[in-house]
């Protein structure tokens, strides 16, 4: 699993996403002290705490703006799959699923009662 090259990646992204506003405006907006961020545009390089900061103050899901700044790869960004992610839910949200997938399979037509 190779990631992104982000040298440079993440102050156009930074550009991208705040539509070119100025560090100033950027700094105000997301409480990151000017002098950091000015610092950051001189690097090309954000921290990730100042990814997920921007992007939440600019209506951004974090997960996306980490893989799009090449911080995470998408398959990383994919998360928990299958039975893993039952574990992130709750007893109750399970037992919802399972009344709904049986009533899903009693109201699903019968196959073959109607082949000859």
């Amino acid at each position: 699993m190779e990631k992104t090259n982000t040298s440079g990646n993440q102050i156009m992204w930074l550009r991208r996403i705040t539509h070119d506003d100025s560090i100033n405006s950027i700094a105000r907006r997301t409480k990151i002290p000017y002098a950091t961020l000015y610092k950051r545009y001189q690097s090309n390089e954000l921290a990730t705490d100042e990814i997920i900061t921007i992007a939440r103050c600019y209506g951004i899901n974090p997960i996306n703006a980490l893989v799009d700044t090449g911080v995470i790869s998408t398959d990383e960004a994919s998360g928990v799959r299958g039975e893993n992610s039952l574990r992130l839910c709750s007893i109750d949200a399970i037992a919802q699923e399972i009344v709904r997938r049986s009533n899903e399979s009693m109201n699903a037509p019968l196959a073959g009662l109607n082949e000859s």
